[in-house]
């Protein structure tokens, strides 16, 4: 119940404090999460090996982690995932995790744009 509390209040502090914890998401991030899920979201290499762990485990702009909700991410940062992941609950400020959350999904790595298709040129004479 009280996890449950936690993650309502800190959905409702997205719309409240997101412009001014935005700014400091990257940099937040930076110092965080970045030793594990690499800059740019795409998972830590050394630090999988390290773990003995798969780098896809370590990745945050992959659509797995993608499709899961913003209540599922806050909840992974604020309690930890199994052993790999350490809880972030009092080492962070619950009001910094939606901006941070954002900022990961920000990570994700543009489609590909289709590449531009010309009018078929048709002669009539």
């Amino acid at each position: 119940m009280k996890n449950i509390v936690r993650v309502v209040l800190v959905l409702g502090l997205m719309g409240a404090a997101g412009s001014a914890f935005a700014e400091d998401a990257a940099k937040l991030y930076g110092t965080k999460c970045a030793m594990c899920h690499g800059k740019k979201g795409e998972g830590n290499p050394v630090m999988a090996k390290a773990k003995k762990m798969d780098i896809g485990l370590f990745a945050v702009n992959d659509e797995a982690t993608l499709k899961k909700t913003d209540e599922e991410l806050i909840k992974a940062t604020i309690d930890g995932v199994g052993t790999a992941m350490p809880a972030y609950k009092g080492k962070i400020a619950d009001a910094e995790v939606a901006p941070l959350i954002t900022y990961m999904r920000s990570l994700a790595a543009p489609a590909a744009e289709a590449p531009a298709v010309e009018a078929p040129v048709t002669t009539r004479q």
